[in-house]
């Protein structure tokens, strides 16, 4: 099993991202859209990876998931982003991908940080 939590605010990009997650082993995916949205569904659901944009509505992903590893600890944490020079602190990141979002990149960023049991 392996749990994912996106987050992403616009619709056909977090789509996308779910879909090359899927192709990449997830089993099950959350998408949210704003900080408080990602924070909630982590704690209802603890995901295995996170794939997060920088820039979202009401907030940021890093603020997002400094919440959410600060609650649940360490996370593997990709971020594919438009802007990944704002993603600051982000060295705790697995991968920091740019848009336009690269298929393979992803899932190899993906596989490379998923639980072993793929």
């Amino acid at each position: 099993m392996c749990h994912v939590l996106v987050i992403e605010d616009e619709p056909l990009i977090a789509d996308y991202v779910c879909d090359l997650a899927t192709d990449a082993g997830a089993t099950s995916i959350d998408v949210a859209e704003t900080p408080k949205e990602a924070v909630a569904m982590a704690m209802a659901r603890c995901p295995a990876v996170i794939l997060s944009d920088v820039k979202i509505i009401n907030g940021t992903g890093p603020e997002a998931v400094v919440e959410i590893r600060r609650q649940l600890g360490p996370l593997p944490v990709i971020f594919i982003t438009g802007t990944p020079e704002a993603c600051e602190p982000c060295d705790y990141a697995a991968a920091i991908l740019a848009k336009p979002i690269v298929p393979h990149h992803v899932v190899s960023a993906f596989r490379e940080v998923a639980p072993a049991a793929l």
